[in-house]
């Protein structure tokens, strides 16, 4: 009797080990991962670029393919249509409005996947009349405001935008037999980086007169030519505006001359 209760002790031992749920035999769960977060997805046939904008002052608002991106300082994600093999990156223009500055168009390509702008804005200018169109802004001219022969505006034609490793160029015809006493040449426009222009006028017997080289001083306003003084007008002038740095650039929208004959 005690050799049969120890053999029955022995298998109530072993019946856990044997036996038990079905529910054990299941392999666990697998370990949970973190993921990523979400990306927005371009439309088919575009990829997702990174628009990193500044500007000096900041609080600008940046418009870029169309679409308000936002304020300065930002970073947005945009599509953009996708590079073909071989071909150049496609370059975009983004322009800053700030009140009580000028606007500014800056023409950018991506790098990487993204691009970064900066805009340094110009304060805006008062026009204020000169010569004897009042319609015309600008700084009085110095020896402009004692001439007293018969005064000829001239309005420039061509212009438009100016950017990098590019000569932006304009004409202007004077018609009349005048030898000059002074002459004034008003520009009218805007550029992100003064420092990039190179501006030159020539006249109709080949003399070129420098209007700007470089230097912080906002070009877009009148300058008087005093190096022209005793020559003839009569003829086609040209304007040459250079913009000879990288990054930044802007628009000659107009430009005139005024010319006081002896």
């Amino acid at each position: 009797m005690r050799n049969q209760l120890l053999l029955c002790t022995g298998l109530l031992l072993l019946l856990p080990a044997c036996g038990g749920d079905d529910d054990d035999d299941e392999p666990p769960p697998p370990p949970q991962t973190a993921t990523a977060p979400d990306v927005p997805a371009a439309p088919p046939g575009q990829v997702m670029v990174t628009v990193a904008a500044n500007s000096t002052p900041p609080g600008a608002t940046v418009v870029g393919g169309g679409r308000n991106l936002g304020t300065t300082p930002l970073q947005t994600q945009v599509p953009i249509p996708a590079p073909q093999p071989g071909q150049p990156a496609p370059t975009f223009a983004f322009t800053f409005t700030l009140d009580g500055y000028q606007p500014a168009t800056i023409n950018a390509s991506p790098v990487n996947n993204t691009i970064s702008i900066t805009a340094a804005l110009a304060p805006a200018i008062a026009a204020q009349p000169v010569g004897g169109d009042p319609s015309e802004g600008g700084d009085p001219g110095g020896d402009d405001s004692v001439a007293n022969g018969p005064s000829i505006t001239v309005r420039g034609r061509g212009g438009g935008p100016i950017y990098d490793n590019h000569t932006t160029t304009g004409t202007a015809a004077v018609t009349q037999s005048c030898v000059i006493d002074s002459l004034r040449v008003q520009l009218s426009g805007t550029h992100t980086y003064f420092g990039d222009l190179y501006i030159t006028l020539r006249d109709p017997e080949g003399h070129s007169y420098s209007i700007a080289r470089g230097g912080r001083a906002n070009p877009f306003r009148t300058h008087s030519v005093r190096r022209a003084a005793g020559r003839q007008a009569r003829g086609t002038w040209r304007l040459a505006i250079e913009d000879r740095l990288r990054q930044d650039s802007g628009i000659l929208r107009s430009w005139s001359m005024i010319v006081t004959c002896r």
